[in-house]
């Protein structure tokens, strides 16, 4: 086994498991990320499972403890019980919220009573007479209920007496005796029946908590709270309300949180108080952090290259002890890798996460042995990995893996490409856990195309696990998405962008993909049941020629209200058909005709969307099939429509102005 094999295989793959010397040597900072974690602000970093959060969390820990001001590192997984943040809908969220607030006040008030004692400050009876005051108020229970009390008093008093005198031969005998009993009784009997509950009074235990702090040194006091979305989401807003009534106005203490985008839920509107409950992002947290948004390959491939190569290099330094390493990082890649390909496969393999990037070259290393890491090891690593973690994860959510199969088979197989954009207007709960689970993953936000105007995007693109297996065949993927260049060509790009010139052939309608009732698809539970698209070339879709927005311009500015012979729908017909001609079909059914519609003409009217049935309905009528210009042909169920010869001169008719060019 090569020995720098040997020592990749040993690689960590969580940074709790590991000294926090050793994740300090192995730290490798994201842009400017660690400067803006290092500030005093009360921030909150996002970042999926595997970004690096605890990593990022523990260096920042210990070089805070290291500058001498108190950090508390607080795993939520280990805050509360079963009782108190679990379904028990016999407690209210804000007792259950309650009860984790003070499982987190015990911390502080326990990582800061040691520090006084271990480092033997001169204030530290001071400290520790507010810190049991402290506890105390963290931990006050009252009893809310009914008290009852009894009271009695009982007196009682016997006497008896008696006397007596006798005479015998002898003697002169005289008794006398007495006898008196007294008895006091006094009762007094409490009862208090009811239920024992937390209350934290906000004003007392965060004057106790200000005081505490302007005793310590440097007057500071860091929180660093990971594993947020390991709470309940009902509970969060509670939790992050109570953390902002209590630390927040402190103005020592510092409040980091690590959480999961789509795991999380800082703030929420109470119907019953009418009041926002939770965290305000941009405000309360002044600073937001989202760790998803960097190391993507796709994104900025040398920056991704730079940032894994500095990554890998690091971690194998921290755990070499016989100097097999390479000192030079650029030296160490050539040294591991048999080509530079191989070791930009890992990159674009690795996906921008880093726990994903450690396991895949751990288990490359492995498939190496005494060679050099090469791309083959790298592919088959990225696909055992993806089974081994993704695939398990998946199978607990059926109707997440059955919609990734259609993605796979609509954006692999038929489009031939990786990514594909999804419209903002609506959030899919199905697409955040596949984004969760890190199968799919975000390249930029806010999208725009100048074919539509108004809109914004998310450009989403598919794991590398999804695709491995195709990647030396022909079915493999030809680019990122397709965007139509200056001539109206679609093509395949590589590169992602803010702004496109048309983005029609990428979009992804989930609506669409929900609603599909396609044979194998539904029967799709299991990712053993997943099948990567292969011999499609029959089937592949027809890239549709991008509509200019100089031809947009042209249309009718009343299309949608515009009569001619007494309907709407000769016009919206008339100018649907010529836009499918400019994208290149000849012929086209009511569906699509009216997709046509919606998405292109429609656009400034207040009428609802036109249906596709109301659309067959009227093609149908007498009176479309006598139209000048419009031919109709023959197709089963879903009859065909296209442009007869001279039609412009029909649309210098209705429209008063000259036809477009096409």
């Amino acid at each position: 086994m090569n020995k720098i094999n040997s020592i990749i295989m040993r690689l960590a793959k969580r940074a709790e498991k590991l000294q926090p010397e050793h994740l300090k040597k192995s730290f490798v900072d994201v842009g400017p990320t660690y400067t803006l974690l290092s500030s005093t602000e009360n921030q909150i970093m996002f970042g999926r499972r595997g970004t690096g959060k605890t990593h990022f969390f523990s260096v920042l820990n210990k070089d805070t403890v290291d500058r001498g001001v108190i950090s508390i590192p607080i795993d939520m997984r280990l805050i509360g019980s079963t009782g108190g943040i679990f379904s028990d809908t016999n407690i209210p969220k804000g007792e259950r919220a309650t009860r984790l607030l003070s499982d987190t006040l015990c911390i502080i008030h326990e990582v800061i009573l040691d520090y006084i004692f271990e480092n033997n400050l001169i204030n530290t009876a001071e400290i520790a007479a507010l810190l049991d005051d402290f506890i105390e108020q963290a931990t006050a229970l009252t009893i809310d209920g009914v008290s009852e009390e009894e009271v009695g008093f009982t007196h009682q008093l016997n006497g008896e007496s008696s006397k007596g005198i006798s005479l015998t031969q002898n003697q002169i005998k005289v008794d006398y005796s007495e006898r008196a009993i007294h008895q006091y009784s006094d009762v007094e009997k409490g009862k208090i029946s009811g239920k024992k509950t937390l209350r934290i009074h906000f004003g007392s235990i965060t004057k106790l908590l200000n005081k505490i702090v302007s005793l310590l040194p440097q007057q500071e006091l860091w929180v660093l709270i990971d594993e947020w979305s390991e709470t309940p989401l009902d509970l969060q807003p509670y939790l992050a309300e109570l953390l902002r009534r209590i630390l927040y106005p402190i103005p020592g203490v510092t409040v980091k949180i690590a959480a999961i985008s789509h795991r999380c839920n800082f703030r929420e509107y109470d119907n019953e108080t009418r009041a926002n409950i939770g965290i305000e992002l941009g405000s309360d947290a002044s600073s937001v952090i989202n760790l998803d948004e960097y190391m993507v390959f796709d994104n900025d491939r040398d920056a991704a290259k730079d940032f894994f190569e500095a990554l890998l290099h690091k971690h194998v330094l921290a755990l070499d002890k016989t100097s097999a390493c390479e000192k030079d990082s650029t030296l160490f890649i050539k040294s591991i890798f048999n080509q530079k390909s191989a070791f930009d496969e890992f990159v674009r393999a690795a996906e921008g996460i880093p726990r994903d990037a450690i396991n895949i070259i751990s288990l490359a290393a492995q498939s190496a042995g005494k060679n050099s890491i090469s791309v083959p090891c790298i592919r088959l690593s990225a696909q055992k990995w993806f089974q081994i973690n993704k695939h398990n994860a998946l199978n607990s959510r059926p109707k997440a893996v059955s919609l990734l199969d259609r993605i796979i088979h609509e954006i692999i197989g038929l489009r031939k490409s990786r990514g594909f954009l999804i419209s903002n207007e609506k959030s899919y709960d199905l697409i955040d856990y596949l984004y969760d689970m890190r199968v799919i993953h975000v390249l930029k936000q806010g999208v725009s195309a100048q074919n539509s105007i108004g809109k914004k995007f998310t450009l989403y693109v598919l794991d590398y696990g999804c695709y491995v297996n195709l990647m030396s065949s022909t079915n493999a993927p030809k680019g990122l998405i397709i965007e139509a260049d200056s001539d109206d060509e679609s093509q395949y790009i590589e590169i992602p962008k803010a702004d496109y010139r048309s983005v029609k052939n990428s979009i992804l309608d989930i609506e669409v993909l929900l609603n599909e009732k396609q044979g194998r698809l539904d029967l799709i539970q299991s990712t053993a049941d997943l099948q990567l698209p292969v011999n499609q070339k029959k089937t592949t879709i027809k890239l549709d020629k991008v509509i200019d927005k100089t031809i947009l311009d042209l249309m009718p500015k009343n299309i949608g209200t515009l009569k001619v012979e007494g309907t709407i729908y000769i016009p919206l017909i008339f100018v649907s058909l010529v836009l499918k001609k400019i994208k290149g079909y000849d012929c086209s059914n009511a569906t699509e005709l009216t997709k046509e519609i919606n998405e292109h003409i429609i656009i400034e009217t207040d009428r609802p969307k036109i249906a596709s049935n109301n659309m067959s309905r009227e093609l149908r009528k007498e009176d479309f099939k006598n139209l000048g210009w419009l031919n109709h042909h023959k197709n089963g169920k879903k009859p065909l429509f296209s442009l007869k010869d001279g039609w412009e001169e029909y649309w210098e008719n209705y429209f008063g102005d000259k036809a477009p060019d096409i």
